[in-house]
């Protein structure tokens, strides 16, 4: 069955009707709100005076209001208010939305919101309903919670940069913001996860989530043997530390290809394309075990043998027989190619000179429609809407809050 042909516009989205409070900035905590946006959540994004949220300013500046790359990826379908609660009157409008809102995302260092009055303990009595979900470094206690964490810093203490590389590299930091994303994923899966239970429970909901924690989750296959007392995975480059051979060779053309041989059956066929049987006689490749075991011996002759034809030979060869394999692709290249463009992986949104190209949501439904993405907002763009439809405050009143600099909007005067 296929999920392309949209479902009937009659039918909402999952999380249509629910309003999330969104107080977070960078990486994780709007990754977390884009992907509950994305399936028909109303988000408000809250952000600073004159600057917004810092990752405006991350990258390279893409938009007409100077915003980067960064900050268009993950703030599609959001409002933007721009408020600055570290003033009395600032957070008493915040208390003020907490109340219609469903869900408030945080995610500053713990303690950080408690001193303007906006904590879990402090709102709960606002929203007895409230879930609130708070994205931190290290969790709310601990030896570390007093220091900061981004996304190097957690790849750093997680394990994560330790394994990633070649041996005589170093460490080397995965280029995604891999520990941002995956705290997010968890974030929304979690403040979901909530929304569903809320049927069932009485009273707020205090969702935490620590980027280390989320992390360390990622290395899961490896935890098992290395808390037994095994020594910790070493970097293997584009190798796998538990399956050999799964990598990526150079071929002659200087393109590499990805092979995956995890079972004795693939390595048997990948053996006779390379034209090389003589491997399958050889006691120490018999078993992925003793693959490993061999490694060091075993991947130079395979890396000889891919480079005496090119990618494209290779490809086709293994083409003809169930062997995994790929060729690597730089991001240019991925989004552009034949599966990404069936599948509009990527995707224009927004009008005029705020187009934009963004991924599009993955997840599909053969029951929800396709939303239609919004631009990522211009800072401050729906603060009047916010303030005047939500709190129904007046021109007058917003006038006077913008001449005292507790917020900011694009058209008032």
């Amino acid at each position: 069955m296929s999920l392309d042909a949209p479902a009937p516009a009659t039918r909402r989205l999952p999380f249509a009707g629910v309003r999330i409070l969104d107080l977070s900035h960078a990486g994780a905590g709007p990754f977390a709100t884009m992907q509950l946006a994305d399936l028909g959540a109303e988000v408000i994004k809250i952000e600073r005076p004159k600057y917004g949220d810092g990752s405006r300013f991350f990258g390279k500046k893409f938009a007409p209001d100077g915003s980067s790359d960064y900050f268009l990826a993950l703030n599609r379908n959001k409002s933007s208010v721009v408020v600055d609660f570290s003033r009395p009157e600032g957070s008493e409008l915040i208390r003020s939305l907490i109340e219609t809102s469903d869900v408030v995302v945080e995610n500053f260092r713990p303690g950080v919101l408690s001193r303007h009055g906006l904590g879990f303990d402090d709102v709960t009595s606002l929203n007895p309903s409230l879930i609130y979900c708070s994205i931190t470094a290290f969790g709310p206690t601990g030896p570390w919670v007093d220091q900061g964490g981004n996304d190097i810093t957690i790849q750093g203490l997680s394990g994560l940069m330790a394994g990633t590389g070649s041996r005589d590299g170093g460490p080397t930091k995965i280029g995604a913001p891999i520990c941002d994303l995956t705290a997010g994923l968890y974030a929304a899966f979690a403040i979901a996860s909530a929304l569903s239970a809320r049927t069932s429970l009485d009273g707020p909901q205090l969702i935490e989530v620590p980027m280390i924690d989320a992390a360390i989750s990622l290395m899961a296959s490896f935890v098992p043997s290395v808390a037994a007392g095994a020594g910790a995975p070493q970097p293997e480059g584009t190798g796998h530390a538990q399956i050999v051979p799964y990598q990526a060779f150079r071929c002659s053309d200087g393109k590499r290809i990805i092979v995956g041989a995890f079972s004795n059956q693939f390595w048997r066929e990948l053996c006779h394309v390379l034209e090389v049987p003589e491997l399958l006689e050889r006691d120490e490749y018999r078993s992925n075990e003793l693959r490993i075991e061999h490694r060091d011996e075993l991947v130079p002759v395979l890396e000889g043998v891919f480079a005496t034809r090119d990618r494209e030979d290779w490809l086709e060869r293994l083409g003809q027989t169930t062997v995994p394999c790929s060729p690597v692709l730089d991001i240019a290249e991925a989004i552009r190619s034949d599966q990404a463009l069936h599948n509009g992986t990527v995707h224009e949104i927004g009008t005029g000179d705020r187009v934009v190209s963004v991924t599009r949501q993955p997840v599909r439904n053969n029951r929800w429609p396709l939303r239609e993405d919004s631009a990522p907002p211009q800072l401050g763009e729906h603060t009047k809407d916010v303030l005047s439809e939500e709190l129904k405050l007046s021109d007058a009143d917003i006038l006077g809050l913008v001449t005292s600099g507790v917020v900011e909007c694009r058209d008032v005067n």
